[in-house]
């Protein structure tokens, strides 16, 4: 019997192994996760308060004063893009450790005219997918997606960490509200959005493919309204980088549900370091929005989530052997 011919594939970001050692090489990646996610923002907090008990009171209140006075409000406008930082060579050389890739089928071409909904799952513990939207933007994003302005819809507790805040307004972030969003479509760029959210954050488990998405038609709304096609996209490998642990769960999925902050307790291969897994971003084509007059009614919202799923699950399914998990289960609840 003959098989069917494999879907030629585009395929952006695929790096050759770093000149540098492999020990050194994971040694770099070690120290820049634990700074970014961990000592930073601990420094950031602990310092003012250490200066402050140590009776160096002017010092002490200056520099939480200092940070505080930067927020404008940024991230619910069309947030800080700081183009240079984004396409700096230091994160091709950091996402060699993955690597990172995004990939299409061959001819898929999204028109930069138009605006999209780029709709990212799963969302992961920490969302490291996210990588492959905003930063090495000149060999992942603006290589899969030339002449396509984005950004990024990110839970707003993000932008009152310190370090967190400021990398991601400056790789194209901005806040996950519906206003947000349609201010940023209105504005002719797209929007890339985590519909499994916080809950899917928390409850990622290794290996496992579990989205959080039956009940989340939010996202499906705003494209419905503002006449943007939906763009499914899975990160095949992102639910294998850290394991999860469940102390406190309860309790975190309560600051989930009251305040909209996700605590993932996670270990990687060593602290924080993420197991070293490829993450492999697959793009489905655009599913089209059905309602011209831009006032989508409830049965309308219902048909495009679903036709939404549909693509998804079938984007899933065509591609999880080729992307090394062959026997996979995709779950939507």
């Amino acid at each position: 019997m003959a098989t069917a011919k494999a879907e030629a594939m585009d395929v952006y970001g695929v790096r050759s192994p770093p000149e540098m050692s492999p020990r050194l090489h994971t040694a770099a990646v070690f120290l820049i996760f634990h700074g970014v996610y961990l000592v930073g923002p601990l420094l950031c907090v602990c310092a003012p308060l250490y200066l402050l008990g140590t009776g160096r009171y002017l010092l002490g209140l200056a520099l939480p004063l200092a940070w505080v006075a930067t927020f404008d409000g940024s991230q619910k406008k069309l947030g800080k893009p700081w183009p240079a930082f984004a396409a700096h060579p230091f994160w091709a050389f950091l996402f060699r450790w993955f690597p990172f890739t995004i990939e299409k089928r061959e001819g898929l071409s999204l028109d930069p005219a138009k605006r999209y909904v780029f709709c990212a799952h799963p969302h992961g513990a920490i969302a490291l997918n996210r990588a492959c939207f905003g930063f090495d933007v000149d060999n992942l994003w603006r290589a899969a997606f030339p002449g396509v302005t984005f950004r990024v819809l990110t839970a707003s507790a993000a932008f009152y960490v310190p370090v967190i805040r400021e990398m991601w307004l400056w790789t194209y972030c901005v806040d996950a509200s519906r206003k947000t969003a349609r201010a940023v479509l209105a504005a002719g760029h797209s929007v890339l959005v985590y519909p499994g959210g916080e809950k899917e954050q928390i409850l990622t488990r290794r290996g496992k493919h579990v989205l959080y998405l039956e009940n989340r038609r939010g996202f499906v709304r705003v494209a419905l309204e503002m006449g943007a096609d939906m763009v499914p996209m899975y990160a095949f490998g992102d639910t294998d980088l850290f394991d999860h642990w469940g102390f406190g769960l309860a309790f975190r999925k309560f600051l989930v549900a009251k305040f909209g902050v996700a605590i993932p307790l996670i270990t990687g291969s060593l602290g924080l370091l993420p197991h070293r897994s490829p993450i492999r971003v697959v793009v489905g084509d655009p599913v089209p929005h059905n309602c011209p007059d831009g006032c989508p009614t409830p049965d309308q919202i219902a048909a495009a989530h679903a036709a939404y799923v549909a693509a998804l699950r079938a984007l899933f399914e065509k591609h999880k052997a080729r992307c090394g998990h062959p026997d996979a289960a995709l779950v939507i609840t």
